[in-house]
């Protein structure tokens, strides 16, 4: 799927579900908000109506408190002008029968509202009903009437809640309404007449409260559904809106984002690209800036490279920038093949000296064994072959002379030599730095010569060497001469190291010599 379907569909997505999430949240809101309210109503309506239950109990407790207190002998007697030693107990507890009774009578005649009455019955069990207006047939009887959904006594419960509001209570339960035998919610208040101990009771019926409710609730689900049609049209209106008004936008960036993806895609074959023409200020505009930066960097690369493969160890190149992996790591290749040419290098010229010192060794050899017989020539031979083999330009051989009594060295054969030290040809041991190397058993190698220790005449007159090799002809630890070398030209250690090993090899065949003779 294309970006410039992605971007609409997904915001369109993301809209809707915006919407449905505020959506959700408001009606649930709004639906708490509602039943709070209805909640609240019915809490308010409770409360309003047992005021007026308690204000009808409080009436009908002060009717039957008149009545008990004006019942007294004393209070008949002023009442009525009687006077007890003319009467009887049976006349006054009569009279005051009558009196109570009239106010029961009263009492029960006393209504309020549609189906509000009073009742009286016993605090202590039985809970013998005392008056009931609506079910007389109770009175005198200890009824069981069980609160629904319970096996408890609503009489027993009258009592439970005096005890708990110490002297009166609440009390629900359903009860048969006036003229009907359907047992109908009820709210009451009863309160204990403590002197006859009766409890005065009274009630509504509260059906009326979840009537109300119901209709509340009604009116909110309709609510409910009318806000929640608002919403989706007022939510498809707005993801239309939002569809067409981001697919235009959209258009607009996928179309360079196209251009840049077909050039990355042909980049990423390994083609070099030519720049686009996009002029925006936008994050388009960086993604091509940034994309010019790496047409330009993949045009250095492929230079460089071709640079290198050609073996330009030496071409410039800079990375794009300190966290260019792939400039970097052009430049370590170019490292690592510099290296690996310098090691080349290294090597091939360890082996050519290698194949010298081998090839002089052989060919030393070969001028020893010839030339054993008769050692005056291979002395000559060997030094003549030995200053031209290493390109130096002196050089001469130096033997022990031990047939008389003071032992020295004689130069036995020489090339190229001009100074005046060797006019007389024999050298003391421990003399200068040819009886100082015969003395030691080592090696000499002085790479700056004091000024006319040696002289070489040429066609451009006298010149002085600077170089000078002297090496012992020794073997098994028995030194049998020298060898001196000069050369304008530094002796390196690997000459070095095959002048002893070819004068070792002279060595040995004096050595060979000696013991033949």
């Amino acid at each position: 799927m294309k970006l410039r379907v992605k971007l609409p569909l997904f915001t369109s997505i993301t809209v809707l579900i915006s919407i449905s999430v505020i959506a959700l949240f408001s009606i649930l809101q709004f639906k708490k908000e509602v039943e709070e309210s209805i909640k609240i109503y019915r809490v308010d309506e409770t409360k309003k109506i047992l005021l007026h239950l308690q204000d009808i109990v409080n009436i009908s407790y002060s009717m039957l408190d008149n009545s008990y207190r004006a019942s007294t002998p004393d209070a008949i007697a002023e009442r009525y002008n009687i006077r007890f030693a003319d009467s009887t107990d049976r006349v006054i507890k009569m009279i005051a029968v009558n009196m109570v009774r009239i106010t029961l009578e009263n009492l029960r005649v006393l209504c309020f509202g549609t189906d509000g009455y009073i009742w009286l019955n016993e605090f202590e069990k039985p809970y013998t009903v005392v008056m009931h207006p609506i079910k007389p047939e109770f009175e005198g009887q200890d009824k069981f009437f069980a609160i629904e959904n319970t096996d408890k006594n609503v009489y027993e419960a009258f009592h439970d809640s005096i005890v708990a509001g110490e002297g009166e209570g609440r009390v629900t339960y359903d009860f048969y309404k006036p003229n009907s035998e359907e047992r109908i919610p009820k709210l009451s208040w009863v309160k204990l007449y403590e002197p006859l101990g009766w409890v005065i009771g009274t009630g509504v019926y509260i059906d009326h409260i979840d009537d109300i409710v119901e209709q509340k609730t009604a009116e909110l689900r309709a609510q409910i559904k009318r806000l929640i049609i608002g919403i989706l049209i007022i939510g498809i209106l707005l993801i239309l809106l939002a569809t067409l008004a981001l697919y235009i936008f959209g258009h607009s960036i996928t179309t360079p984002i196209h251009r840049i993806q077909n050039q990355l895609s042909e980049m990423a074959k390994g083609k070099i690209v030519s720049k686009l023409k996009i002029h925006r200020k936008d994050e388009v505009g960086q993604m091509k800036k940034s994309l010019d930066a790496l047409i330009t960097g993949f045009a250095s690369y492929s230079q460089f490279a071709d640079e290198i493969g050609q073996g330009n160890f030496e071409s410039k190149f800079s990375p794009l920038s300190n966290d260019d992996i792939l400039g970097s790591s052009l430049l370590g290749m170019r490292k690592s093949l510099k290296k690996a040419r310098e090691k080349e290098n290294i090597r091939l010229e360890e082996n050519k000296k290698r194949q010298w010192a081998a090839e002089g060794i052989t060919f030393f050899s070969d001028i020893i064994r010839n030339n054993s017989a008769d050692l005056q020539k291979l002395y000559e031979i060997f030094i003549i072959e030995l200053v031209n083999y290493i390109e130096a330009n002196q050089g001469g051989i130096f033997l022990l002379n031990n047939h008389s009594d003071k032992k020295y060295l004689d130069l036995v054969s020489a090339i190229a030599y001009n100074r005046k030290k060797f006019l007389k040809k024999k050298i003391e041991l421990g003399e200068g730095l040819i009886g100082a190397c015969f003395m030691e058993k080592e090696s000499i190698y002085i790479s700056k010569l004091p000024q006319n220790y040696i002289s070489i005449k040429s066609g451009l007159g006298m010149a002085s060497p600077t170089n000078l090799l002297i090496t012992p002809l020794i073997y098994e630890n028995v030194v049998y001469g020298v060898i001196e070398i000069a050369s304008f030209n530094t002796i390196v250690q690997h000459e070095i190291q095959f002048v002893e090993n070819i004068a070792r090899n002279l060595a040995v065949s004096i050595s060979t010599s000696n013991l033949n003779s």
